[in-house]
């Protein structure tokens, strides 16, 4: 009993400091930094920001994580909050950094490299699209409805797309691609290259399985050139065993 008795009389003068400590302010949020990319940022996270946390900073231990993730769910940013014993609070939230631009299930889609998507922006620098299957490896429990506006994590991989990128992405015929469809032929990947310009249409077709053990990326660059210097449209062809093909398109 006497036990009883005093934890209630310790919850009662914890609470009757918590009750003064609010009134006078004494634990109001004060010693707080945000580092944004953008004023519409910074005013996006004051709109979430729970009032508790202004008068009781201590909340925020508790209260970060939720916002956080709220806004990551929202707009397309990374956000993360520092908190210090001394009470110094800083939240970081900057813009994602669109990796890949895909064209999936009748929309253009932003994904970062850490793998989460969005509805592409027109004004995001990324001429490159990617055209997916309609059925890229996804479950029947994306909704594409709801996520039309919001962020989320790529229904399907993006691993091979990452490695056919970071093989030939510093090649002068892949900087110059307007489009990769990605399909599979005959139990093999397949992509195919869109190069338009004012004088030429290129195509380029990659089955890399076929080429083990060679420079595909420097074969491709050399027959690129000759087809740039001969002029009309041609189709660069990587996918026989062994050699590459240039023919008319």
């Amino acid at each position: 009993m006497h036990l009883r008795l005093r934890f209630f009389l310790i919850m009662f003068i914890l609470g009757c400091i918590y009750r003064i400590a609010e009134y006078k302010g004494y634990f109001a949020l004060s010693n707080y930094e945000i580092i944004s990319d953008s004023p519409e940022l910074e005013k996006r996270l004051w709109e979430v920001f729970p009032n508790r946390c202004i008068k009781f900073w201590p909340y925020i231990y508790w209260d970060a994580k939720g916002f956080e993730e709220f806004l990551m769910r929202d707009i397309p940013v990374n956000v993360r909050t520092e908190i210090k014993f001394t009470g110094k609070i800083k939240t970081v939230i900057k813009y994602l950094q669109s990796w890949l631009k895909v064209e999936w299930r009748g929309h253009i889609w932003s994904i970062s490299r850490d793998g989460r998507m969005w509805l592409a922006d027109e004004s995001e620098e990324n001429k490159l699209i990617w055209k997916l299957p309609e059925s890229a490896n996804i479950g029947d429990e994306f909704n594409l409805q709801i996520n039309l506006n919001g962020i989320f994590r790529a229904p399907f991989s993006t691993e091979i797309m990452r490695r056919f990128q970071n093989d030939f992405e510093n090649y002068e015929w892949f900087k110059n691609a307007n489009e990769i469809t990605w399909e599979r032929r005959a139990g093999y990947d397949l992509f195919k290259l869109q190069i338009n310009n004012a004088k030429q249409n290129l195509e380029i077709h990659v089955q890399r399985e076929k080429y083990l053990g060679q420079d595909l990326g420097e074969i491709i660059q050399e027959i690129y050139k000759r087809a740039l210097r001969e002029g009309g449209n041609k189709v660069i062809d990587a996918t026989y065993e062994g050699k590459v093909l240039l023919r008319k398109l």
